[in-house]
């Protein structure tokens, strides 16, 4: 992580949207908080915060724990150093693939509008 934080501009951050997992993660003993620190003083500029596990059924593609997430991590980035021009944030499945590379069916999750992360 350290290395290839070194030679980027840009950083991506999974976090799980999953109930628990995300606030074990980011909660003071968590690695995300960790390794947002690390990415920042290396030089990474701009986030890519990828909220993934969107698909499982304690989230079930939920806008809210979407917004939840958001609005946790981003006073935290913004105290880091981050600028809020440049921290995007895109809600993915990993298992299911979707919004990965095609956006979301709207069907499966009709209040997202943005881009895929590819």
């Amino acid at each position: 992580m350290i290395m290839g934080a070194c030679l980027a501009d840009y950083g991506g951050l999974v976090v799980s949207a999953r109930k628990g997992e995300f606030e074990a993660g980011f909660e003071s003993a968590g690695q995300t908080r960790e390794h947002v620190h690390l990415a920042k003083s290396l030089g990474i500029q701009k986030l890519l915060i990828v909220v993934n596990k969107m698909d499982e059924s304690s989230v079930n593609w939920a806008e809210s724990r979407y917004n939840e997430v958001m609005e946790k991590i981003t006073p935290f980035l913004l105290e880091t150093g981050f600028k809020k021009e440049d921290i995007t944030y895109v809600p993915i499945s990993g298992i299911t693939g979707d919004n990965m590379k095609d956006k979301v069916d709207p069907e499966v999750c009709s209040w997202y509008k943005g881009p895929s992360l590819v």
